[in-house]
């Protein structure tokens, strides 16, 4: 029997580990600086900010003798192109002080392993044109049963366009390169000047590798043109713990962008691995990962050269991973599957997936126990397979989404009749996983072709998937496939609800004529347009007065947000003039218990505007929960035998003070809105103890102050004196 971590609590676990364990600059004790493109740059300055050292690989000299010592540092690189490769490798000396590796300022500073090349030389009157090459890399394997042109590792780029590789000289052709390695040739056919072009041929592989370590950031980078050879990344992260990677692109590498391996605790958060030769991101064996904001499009382009687009190449191939939350991941366009999860994954959180027109499957959920949760995602316009395809999974959810033209089918399921062995690498459990306990609700799951199954079972009998099915809420949709559900035969609609005893609030329409929620509309939006301009549009942090507007653009863009109690809006926010992808506005000076209508706006750097579609949020009803702070410096001064006159500093709160309220030996005595008062009527020579709080109209009382005393005078009996007695006069001599 398959047996979970809680998924609530281990989400939770993700989300609290992340934070506390990951290691920022503001801890620094050492900082450590890297430019290049300052003239008085040495390796032998001390790495300050006024004497810089020249190269990444000191710096990480210098960033090593501090960790040594447990001291947290920080590598801040400036702007520039840093031909180098970089490691932080097993060491035993090695300490958990956080070690942080910062781009100034992010994106400006890239780790290329490609070197620029002159000197070329020209063959006859030809556009070809030569050069010496003193490597014999050859063609190791990449996995099973390709072509010899996926295993090789060279790139060429001319003015940062990749030129084509073949594999002879016959079959050069314009903006292409053969290397020729029996006679230490490299030719590039080219139509650019060879003598003005920048034509950088790319010789390094792993760009920064790190090996047991904890606590290590990377933030801002670009890393390009890595040459690893076999299934290598140009970033590789092994053995670690805490690690966070942040605004970081892993852009034209000849196979992986980014591979963490044998992690605990690593954070992922706004990187973009695109163009990469095989697969953009892979983790592997890992517990806790948090990926938020990240894009993995474009990739396999040299996979697919040789027709090789299985096995280890995605847009992300993640595997082995035992709590992970993704949310709003983009994979477009991939030469392979747009998201693999592949074997051994449980307690999984999917949240704005947009998985569109990727070869073979939007994403495949292989050989896994679960539990799986995708939700809010838009999966549309991929080839081959399907949409959201699985074999032998189990315990999986999909919610809010929308799953539409995918070529075979929308989701599509085998494994009802045959078990796979799976076993599980942190407990050693071993399972056998059919396809079954699946959840489907409140989808669109639509087609427009004969070639669109919407509910697809391969296997037959298909009895196990069936009756452990849970499925309702769904829109379903194909005016052309009438029979589009597929498990033991096929069936239309009625068919389909009749064999499952499932479906009763389920309906076959036409979702763009149906009743659809902001989040569907806006999904459907970017099926039906292939167009993400503007996706993930959140109001969250909403109080009775504010609420927080999230939202992600495609291109770089400013900022804006229309809102107001209607779809007129009537107000706007001033325009953020920053071009990010990653958006945030704060609305404030709301009204408490009011439903808002809004839409965001982006402005491109190409001038294009692109608006979102109406979105609501309601504010709640104010409820003030809140206590004023404390009152500070109180203080006693004694008066007379009968009166301590009381002072305090004054309280503040989240809406506002109302008064004091003073005890006196611990029982309420008086309140008041100054902050003084006068104690009378005290017995004299008495001590008397006093503290303060403070409270607002809601009821809500601070902590009380720090307790002062005091003692009246001693007072008089209260009778006169006496008679002076024994009066006697002396005459005068």
């Amino acid at each position: 029997m398959v047996r979970y971590v809680p998924f609530n609590f281990r989400s939770l676990i993700i989300t609290i580990l992340i934070v506390m364990a990951i290691g920022d600059e503001a801890l620094s004790d050492t900082f450590i600086y890297v430019d290049n493109q300052n003239p008085s740059a040495s390796d032998s300055n001390p790495g300050t900010s006024s004497d810089p050292v020249k190269t990444l690989k000191k710096a990480v000299q210098l960033a090593e003798t501090s960790n040594k010592n447990n001291i947290p540092v920080t590598v801040i690189v400036r702007a520039g192109t840093y031909r180098e490769a970089v490691a932080l490798n097993a060491s035993s000396t090695s300490k958990p002080a956080p070690m942080v590796f910062q781009a100034e300022p992010p994106g400006s500073v890239i780790i290329s392993g490609s070197d620029i090349w002159t000197g070329w030389r020209r063959q006859g009157t030809t556009n070809t044109y030569t050069q010496n090459w003193t490597f014999n890399w050859g063609s190791p394997s990449r996995g099973s049963g390709h072509l010899p042109i996926v295993g090789r590792r060279e790139m060429v780029f001319v003015n940062g366009v990749l030129l084509k590789q073949v594999i002879s000289s016959s079959e050069l052709i314009d903006e292409s390169f053969y290397v020729d390695e029996a006679s230490d040739t490299i030719y590039i056919r080219t139509n650019s000047n060879v003598s003005t072009a920048k034509i950088e041929v790319a010789i390094r592989a792993g760009l920064f590798v790190i090996h047991t370590r904890q606590n290590v950031s990377i933030k801002g980078f670009v890393f390009q043109h890595d040459t690893s050879p076999g299934d290598a990344s140009a970033v590789r992260i092994e053995k670690a713990t805490n690690i966070l990677i942040e605004d970081c692109n892993f852009l034209w590498n000849g196979w992986g962008g980014l591979r963490i391996d044998a992690f605990n605790n690593a954070t992922v958060r706004r990187t973009v691995a695109n163009h990469n030769g095989g697969r953009g991101t892979e983790a592997v064996r890992g517990t806790n990962l948090l990926m938020e904001d990240n894009e993995t499009s474009y990739n396999n382009w040299r996979g697919f050269s040789g027709g090789y687009t299985g096995w280890n190449v995605a847009g992300a191939k993640h595997l082995k991973i035992h709590g992970a939350v993704y949310k709003n991941h983009i994979s477009i366009d991939n030469k392979a599957r747009g998201f693999w999860l592949d074997y051994d994954n449980e307690d999984i959180i999917f949240d704005g997936l947009i998985l569109l027109g990727n070869l073979e499957a939007g994403i495949s959920v292989e050989a896994n126990q679960g539990p799986i949760v995708i939700k809010n995602s838009a999966v549309c316009n991929n080839t081959i397979f399907g949409g959201i395809i699985s074999s032998n999974s189990e315990n999986v959810t999909v919610l809010d989404s929308v799953i539409a033209n995918n070529i075979d089918s929308e989701l599509r399921w085998f494994g009802a009749s045959k078990s796979r062995p799976v076993t599980n690498w942190e407990t050693g459990e071993q399972y056998n996983l059919f396809a079954k306990n699946w959840t489907i609700q409140g989808n669109i799951i639509a087609g427009t072709t004969s070639q669109h199954f919407l509910m697809k079972v391969v296997d037959s009998p298909a009895d196990g998937f069936i009756n452990t099915l849970t499925a309702n809420n769904n829109i379903y949709w194909n005016p052309v496939l009438i029979k589009g559900f597929r498990a033991n035969g096929d069936s239309d609609f009625n068919g389909w609800r009749s064999k499952t005893g499932q479906e009763s609030k389920s309906v076959f329409t036409d979702p763009t004529k149906a009743s659809l929620t902001s989040k569907q509309k806006e999904l459907l939006d970017v099926c039906m347009s292939q167009n993400v301009a503007i996706h993930s549009v959140t109001a969250s942090a909403v109080t009775h007065n504010s609420a927080e507007i999230t939202w992600t653009t495609g291109v770089p863009a400013n900022s804006r947000v229309e809102y107001g109690p209607t779809q007129s809006y009537g107000s706007l926010t001033t325009i953020d003039p920053a071009l990010v992808t990653h958006h945030k506005v704060i609305l404030t000076g709301l009204s408490p218990k009011t439903t808002y209508h809004f839409r965001v706006i982006s402005k491109d750097q190409s001038g294009s505007t692109h608006v979102s579609n109406d979105f609501t949020f309601t504010t709640p009803q104010f409820a003030d929960n809140t206590a004023p702070t404390i009152p500070t410096v109180l203080s006693a001064i004694v008066i007379s035998s009968s009166q301590i006159n009381l002072s305090w500093g004054p309280s503040t709160d989240n809406v506002g003070v109302t008064g004091y309220r003073i005890y006196r030996n611990g029982s309420a005595l008086t309140t008041t809105t100054e902050t003084f008062y006068s104690d009378t009527g005290l017995t004299a020579s008495t001590k008397y103890n006093y503290t303060v709080t403070a409270f607002d109209a809601a009821g809500n009382e601070s902590v009380k102050s720090g307790q002062v005393s005091a003692t009246t005078l001693a007072g008089s009996s209260g009778s006169p004196p006496s008679a002076p007695s024994n009066l006697k006069v002396n005459p005068q001599p």
